[in-house]
């Protein structure tokens, strides 16, 4: 007996309020922008919003938010793969809610830019890369797409799915941290980028604030009222 599967317009009318859909058409979108744009054009745009130490300055030397907003939309290389990978983010959608996921990639992405620069700013001051690293370009998904992988990985439901995402982290791995035993800024941010997945997987698996929801407090009554409708009080469970 054939299975009837279940309609497809609620879950096509769905799509828009899922800030996943969002993103991954938006990666999407910018690889034919970036292949029709003239070069030039490209190279402005990644030098703006490239998470460079320039452009992290306070204004009105810098513009952080703007560049830290903006680089996880302007892949440098394999454009047409971070869509593919970005598909994670609907698995993480899924487990953690529109709001967590949201807030759980972008903290990532935020930590992420934050270790890697302060590294090239501690090399430059200690003199093992030049004054001119603090303007190197550094724009892409990644730390977002990996904190997504691996939520997806080890949070998806159903959990046969995390099979597949799991996979798709390892194809995507050696290529991530390749520069790692030498150091490079992007190799430690992608590792940095795992790690933090991996202790928010396991805070929403084990409850750890801020993702449990804290339990609803009884209203309060004043001494000597009566309840209306009085039920037998329930036992805490343990």
């Amino acid at each position: 007996m054939a299975t009837k599967l279940p309609p497809l317009g609620p879950w096509i009318r769905r799509l828009p309020r899922n800030p996943a859909f969002w993103y991954v058409a938006a990666l999407a979108a910018m690889w034919p922008v970036l292949r029709l744009l003239p070069p030039e054009r490209v190279h402005a745009l990644r030098t703006w919003a490239s998470t460079d130490l320039g452009n992290l300055r306070l204004w009105p030397d810098g513009h952080p938010i703007e560049s830290l907003t903006v680089s996880v939309f302007v892949p440098q290389d394999t454009i047409w793969v971070w869509p593919v990978f970005a598909l994670s983010l609907f698995a993480v959608v899924g487990a953690l809610g529109a709001r967590r996921a949201v807030a759980s990639v972008a903290l990532v992405h935020v930590a992420a830019t934050a270790l890697t620069e302060g590294l090239v700013r501690w090399r430059i001051e200690h003199g093992s890369l030049p004054a001119e690293a603090a303007h190197a370009m550094d724009t892409g998904p990644s730390y977002v797409v990996v904190t997504a992988l691996t939520l997806a990985a080890t949070r998806a439901r159903p959990a046969w799915s995390r099979a597949v995402w799991l996979l798709m982290l390892a194809v995507a791995a050696p290529a991530l941290l390749a520069g790692l035993p030498d150091g490079e800024t992007a190799a430690v941010g992608h590792l940095a980028s795992l790690l933090a997945g991996l202790a928010l997987a396991a805070a929403h698996r084990f409850g750890l604030p801020p993702l449990r929801r804290r339990p609803h407090a009884a209203p309060l009554r004043e001494p000597g009222s009566t309840d209306p409708d009085p039920r037998p009080e329930r036992v805490p469970s343990r």
